[in-house]
């Protein structure tokens, strides 16, 4: 028999390679990038350095003749820089890197700084001078939520089966042509296969007791073969029914436009801040606000099992963020309290939000501490690199000097078009 205990790896990797070239195809607006967030901006070119070298140059290319350059962005992941690097592009499948629903993973994975940089106004600042601003920020997930249950459920049965094949491959080297077949052959057998599987990347950590289990109940499939020659004709038909069942499973995988869209229960936590350089000089420098915030969010994948190119969801996502301003900027802090509703299908998406704003001071003319936005947006992707977009609400200054509930109507609609993807 084969030796194929290499199956799960090769069936995953074209999976692997689409999830790591579009891995969040409807990107959720209320969870913006923090280093972009407070600083007023969405920069479109955003560079994302692989390595401290490319760090520190990015940071170069930003400075031209001792001055901060605008319109500057990047982000990066420091985690991914350090650690022993591989001679060659490393193709493997790292299970725990996609299925893990574990904190510490998590924040590996996702933790990310940002930093832009924009020129800078009176609207957003308040009675700074006009200069340059710099936005900084991190943030990473807490809880991950899990991979959608048809990606787990076809990867429980390539792994499960897989398993099951290197014990029939190590069962089958243990048995004789002929003669009276011995149960130990099937109990090194088994611990052979254990083995294998608890030393294996390409199987998740959280998955590997459960199959061990199947496992232990597998083999007791050959308790009372007699001799060798039959179970050497079991061995063979159970290795090609094993086999169908794996080639299925990816089949099903490989179909669905996300395979690795994660659902169930996601918390993000950010911090920002930003500093604004009046005058664009070093000397005039001024922390202009800062800001931390959680986001907890929930999805419920609404896909058909039927339908495996479909992708449907709701998507339910709050926001607590407690921002801090410098007196010349405002005079109070704010306490924002959001929530948001989207439904996607496709190529497009509804959503309805509103955010909630308290602040610790108004001025004296101001009535109340609380203001508030809300807005309804229709996108349709019409192709890669054209969008259409419709958005319809009401929405607040955020600031206590126009520190009011709005009263006039957002209406904005357009065509989005981008040169690359």
């Amino acid at each position: 028999m084969r030796k194929i205990h290499v199956a799960l790896a090769v069936a995953l990797f074209p999976l692997l390679a689409q999830a790591q070239i579009n891995p969040n195809v409807k990107a959720l607006e209320i969870t913006s990038n923090p280093g972009y967030v407070l600083l007023g901006v969405q920069p479109t070119n955003i560079t994302r350095p692989s390595t401290p070298r490319d760090f520190v140059a990015g940071l170069q290319s930003a400075m031209v003749n001792g001055r901060l350059q605008p319109n500057f962005a990047m982000e990066a992941n420091p985690f991914n820089w350090f650690g022993k690097q591989p001679k060659e592009k490393d193709y493997r499948f790292i299970a725990n890197d996609y299925l893990s629903t574990k904190t510490g993973p998590a924040i590996r994975k996702n933790f990310a700084v940002s930093l832009a940089t924009a020129e800078t106004d009176t609207v957003i600042f308040g009675n700074l001078k006009k200069g340059m601003g710099l936005g900084y920020g991190l943030r990473f997930t807490i809880f991950p939520g899990t991979v959608n249950r048809a990606t787990l459920r076809n990867i429980s049965t390539m792994a499960g089966n897989d398993v099951k094949i290197v014990f029939l491959q190590a069962l089958e080297e243990q048995v004789p042509d002929d003669g009276e077949f011995k149960y130990e052959y099937v109990l090194r057998a088994y611990d052979m296969a254990v083995a294998n599987l608890k030393k294996r990347a390409d199987i998740a950590d959280e998955m590997k007791s459960e199959i061990e289990t199947q496992l232990s109940i597998y083999r007791a499939a050959f308790a009372n073969e007699k001799s060798n020659s039959a179970v050497k004709e079991k061995i063979g038909k159970e290795d090609a029914r094993l086999q169908q069942q794996i080639a299925d499973a990816a089949k099903g995988m490989g179909l669905r436009k996300e395979p690795f869209a994660r659902d169930g229960f996601i918390l993000e936590f950010a911090y920002s801040g930003v500093t604004v350089f009046q005058n664009s000089q070093w000397a005039d420098a001024v922390n202009a606000k800062n800001g931390i915030w959680l986001t907890p969010s929930y999805r419920i994948d609404m896909g058909a099992d039927d339908q495996p190119d479909l992708i449907q969801s709701l998507d339910v996502l709050g926001v607590v963020r407690y921002l801090w301003n410098d007196s010349k900027v405002d005079m109070g802090n704010y306490l924002d309290l959001g929530l948001k509703a989207q439904f996607n299908r496709n190529d497009w998406n509804l959503s309805l939000e509103g955010v909630a704003r308290h602040a610790s001071e108004v001025p004296a003319d101001i009535k109340s501490k609380w203001t508030y936005t809300w807005l309804t947006t229709f996108s349709y992707t019409i192709n890669q690199i054209t969008t259409l977009k419709f958005t319809f609400g009401s929405r607040f200054d955020g600031n206590t000097r126009v520190y009011t509930k709005p009263g006039e109507m957002v209406a904005v609609g357009g065509v989005s078009f981008g040169l690359f993807k």
